[in-house]
């Protein structure tokens, strides 16, 4: 009886941390898991249309299949929210996250050298990523984080 007390202690943390992961992030990792399945209407809907101006549906596609894929799966990619208190001034400013809670800093291991950063926004009827760079680690590390 002591052992399942104790594993049900231990279980519900870990559930709630899955059911409470913020929106923003479940947005990016909802677009890894459509990119997986090549859908590219998926995909679309869930970014900007200046960012998608920017960057053709068919190679995005591509290059967000390839980052999963490199992973080994959307859930190796370690795709976390940034706080800004995690973030430097310069990059808060850069992206205008100061004092703005509908902006969110998104971050996605894309290889073993590699990170996504991804700024998601969160409007009237639903989050949508506006912004994607990708930083080795080394800079990711002198430019995104403090």
């Amino acid at each position: 009886m002591k052992r399942l007390i104790l594993l049900i202690a231990i279980s519900i943390p870990l559930f709630l941390a899955g059911c409470l992961s913020p929106n923003s992030v479940r947005v990016v990792n909802d677009m890894y898991e459509a990119a997986l399945m090549e859908e590219e209407e998926k995909i679309a809907s869930y970014f900007s249309e200046a960012y998608l101006e920017a960057h053709p549906i068919g190679e995005l596609t591509n290059e967000l299949t390839e980052d999963v894929r490199r992973m080994r799966g959307v859930h190796m990619m370690n795709i976390t929210l940034l706080r800004e208190r995690e973030l430097q001034d310069d990059y808060i400013e850069s992206t205008g996250l100061s004092g703005d809670p509908d902006i969110h800093i998104i971050a996605a291991q894309t290889d073993e050298r590699e990170v996504m950063v991804w700024i998601v926004e969160r409007g009237d009827t639903q989050y949508t990523i506006t912004n994607g760079e990708k930083y080795d680690f080394d800079t990711y590390h002198d430019i995104v984080l403090d």
